[in-house]
């Protein structure tokens, strides 16, 4: 831009002449050239989110805009000769009465870099002025910044001066805190010092540094943000915009959003939860972006202590017994509080004839074994094996052998199927199966069946070998109430049930 000495003259008698009514653009200044990191420390941001109420336009409430008076610096015109003082000068789509600077502008006005050219232009009220893009501000050398809560707004160019109203800082554009800084950008993603990569290039039919780097005349780089990166102070100019609010304590940190009630002056209405010790609920109370996350018997705690053999675990908001602890299980299905009250046989797993749990030996003239266990879950078996051994005692034979329950007394939950011999079968089959007792006598009246005579005439002396391999199936007897209540089995070879020697095998 050029200027002539005609302009120059005269800006310089006016200028001295009204030298007495021109104040600075704003008082409590700050010129900074790095973003500042304090942040406020309130729980809600609306207590906090404002600088001041600005003065002159500069704080958001609003400015002179072509209210001033004709021909004085700032007002608008159509050529030189409108213009009192200074020269009728393009800014954006309109003309403006001008004067260079600094020194300062004339109330009403600021300094501002237009066209490589430093003078005063009009304050139109823009400084906080709600935008989405550098295009929505009103003048060519404001730009469009997002908070750091998320509400976006006009920031005035203060490149020459440096100065800005109480509550806001000069600063560098890709320093300011809700700029490159936090990813939140400038014109919604073109954090770059203020030059907008050519993004706004032309806003004002000029070609300045934005179009690509072509011209060398200085181009805005600092603009006046609201001070420790808070949010323009609510008022009629605000109102309606929304940004982010929080509720911050001890257990953690929830955000929100809340709007600018313009009539109040106040953030409103903020959506943020309170931040709440975590509970197994399918929730994230303390709004650390994880659900139910902790230890399961705290979330559960409510529920009472841990399940004895086992702990809580939340699953989709819902508490429910944990993995239970080695040798437990949680059957039958009960009250949570039961937990893992079933344990496990210590022959488990014993689920088949290949992996029967060998019970010991027994013999016609001494001993027994006991076969003891739990079923601890609907489908579960149990197979023992025990050796039954025929003494030769010569004169006679007392061998017979004898299985029973022993418990639980009355016993309705239980059966056994009894193979005699090394061939076993998963299923039994045949007349040794659903028993409740088992007998097995030399003479053949047991519930089994007893050997064959050693002669021909009855009553004499059974001689024969009767040492055989046994399987016990323990299983829940179909229908009964399932239970965890041990079962007991004892097995003898000498005896039981009363044997008849009278009688021979047929």
């Amino acid at each position: 831009m050029s200027i002539d000495r005609r302009w120059v003259g005269r800006a310089f008698l006016v200028v001295s002449f009204t030298s007495m009514v021109f104040v600075a653009c704003a008082t409590g200044n700050q010129q900074e050239t790095s973003a500042t990191t304090e942040g406020s420390a309130s729980s809600n941001p609306s207590t906090s989110s404002g600088g001041g109420s600005g003065g002159g336009g500069m704080g958001g409430s609003g400015g002179s805009g072509g209210a001033l008076p004709m021909g004085t610096v700032g007002s608008v015109c159509t050529s030189n000769d409108d213009c009192t003082v200074g020269k009728c000068t393009v800014v954006g789509n309109k003309k403006y009465c001008t004067v260079p600077c600094p020194p300062d502008c004339p109330t009403g006005t600021y300094c501002s870099l237009i066209d490589g050219d430093s003078i005063c232009i009009p304050d139109l009220g823009q400084q906080c002025a709600v935008c989405s893009a550098t295009a929505a501000c009103p003048m060519p050398t404001d730009k469009c910044f997002k908070a750091p809560l998320g509400d976006s707004f006009c920031g005035r160019d203060c490149t020459k001066t440096g100065a800005c109203a109480n509550g806001f800082t000069c600063m560098n554009g890709d320093a300011y805190v809700g700029g490159s800084g936090s990813g939140g950008g400038v014109d919604g993603g073109a954090p770059d010092g203020g030059n907008d990569a050519g993004n706004d290039a032309g806003k004002d039919g000029g070609t300045d540094a934005g179009d690509g780097g072509t011209s060398s005349s200085p181009v805005p780089t600092k603009w006046c943000v609201p001070n420790s990166g808070l949010s323009c102070p609510c008022n009629t100019q605000r109102d309606g915009v929304s940004h982010d609010c929080h509720n911050v304590n001890t257990f953690g940190d929830c955000a929100g959003k809340e709007k600018c009630d313009g009539k109040a002056g106040k953030w409103q209405g903020c959506t943020a939860t309170v931040p709440k010790a975590e509970v197994c609920n399918n929730t994230d109370d303390n709004c650390n972006s994880k659900v139910d996350d902790g230890d399961p018997n705290t979330l559960c705690s409510s529920n009472g202590p841990p399940p004895p053999n086992s702990g809580w675990k939340c699953t989709a908001g819902t508490c429910a017994i944990g993995t239970c602890s080695p040798g437990w299980t949680a059957y039958p299905p009960g009250p949570l509080a039961n937990g893992c009250q079933c344990p496990i046989d210590a022959a488990e797993p014993n689920g088949s004839c290949a992996t029967a749990k060998d019970a010991g030996m027994v013999n016609d003239m001494t001993g027994s074994v006991l076969m003891q266990g739990t079923l601890s879950a609907d489908n579960d078996v149990d197979f023992w094996t025990f050796n039954a051994v025929d003494i030769n005692e010569t004169t006679t034979n007392s061998y017979h052998v004898s299985i029973d329950f022993a418990g639980p007394t009355p016993n309705a939950e239980f059966l056994m199927d009894v193979v005699r011999g090394a061939t076993c079968a998963d299923v039994p089959s045949g007349a040794s199966t659903a028993l409740i007792s088992y007998d097995w006598c030399v003479d053949g009246t047991g519930t089994g069946a007893g050997e064959k005579s050693c002669g021909s005439a009855d009553g004499q002396t059974h001689c024969n070998d009767n040492s055989s391999l046994y399987f016990v199936r323990v299983y829940r007897k179909p229908g009964a109430m399932k239970t965890c209540t041990p079962y007991k089995i004892t097995a003898t070879a000498q005896g039981g049930d009363a044997c008849d020697f009278a009688a021979q095998c047929p």
